[in-house]
């Protein structure tokens, strides 16, 4: 299957160049894998992608880069880029490690969070509520996750948990599609679990971010296929 043969199109670009070409050409493949249209083992040509985004090689080759970094994409010398393929056993590896992780940071957290990072966090929850494209939901929910992480002013648990959440994208995006409920539990998860932290109440933040992260679990386990 080639990203041609998926119908995929280059979103616009503003005349103000918001977004870089190579920015525009990665969210639109990102977008194309979370929704489905890129299955994973999916060989991605950078001359068809080029062709299909009517772009040259170089903004490809960059996006490739980016979402290489973010574990939506793997390389080899032998068959060039492909999409990442889900797994069980690398879902529940995943997950295991951030339910370890995940109370120390919330703990951490809670305690440090200014107002500006709740008012941050809190904007993205909402913006997640009213968006469309299930790519850039995961891509917000990732946002919204950083945010609440990074406040725990634990710089190497931080990176951490950021390499754990690029790698679970794919999987928090099965999850959002394979169930019609999980995406309006994770939208009041993230509000509900906002107000917590305004609260101060680190025990109930620690359960909310736990519950949070085995409900995506238990539904992206069913449409994971070996």
């Amino acid at each position: 299957m080639s990203i041609t043969s998926a119908g995929v199109q280059l979103p616009t670009l503003s005349a103000e160049g918001v977004l870089t070409a190579h920015k525009a050409v990665a969210n639109r493949i990102r977008n194309a894998i979370m929704a489905g249209e890129l299955p994973g083992g999916t060989r991605l040509v950078q001359a068809d992608l080029a062709k299909s985004l009517s772009v040259s090689i170089t903004p490809v080759r960059e996006a490739l880069r980016d979402l290489i970094a973010e574990g939506l994409v793997d390389f080899d010398a032998f068959r060039g880029s492909t999409v990442h393929q889900t797994t069980l056993a690398e879902l529940e590896e995943i997950y295991d490690l951030r339910r370890t992780l995940v109370p120390k940071a919330v703990r951490a957290a809670v305690k440090a969070i200014t107002p500006e990072e709740l008012d941050l966090a809190q904007s993205l929850a909402r913006q997640m509520k009213s968006e469309k494209v299930p790519g850039n939901w995961v891509q917000l929910n990732r946002q919204f996750h950083h945010v609440l992480d990074s406040a725990s002013r634990l710089p190497r648990l931080v990176s951490i948990l950021a390499g754990l959440a690029d790698l679970s994208a794919l999987y928090v995006g099965l999850s959002i599609s394979g169930h019609k409920g999980r995406r309006t539990r994770g939208d009041r998860d993230h509000l509900t679990m906002v107000e917590t932290y305004r609260a101060g109440d680190v025990e109930l933040a620690v359960e909310q971010a736990l519950a949070h992260l085995g409900d995506t679990v238990a539904v992206a386990r069913e449409s994971v296929v070996d």
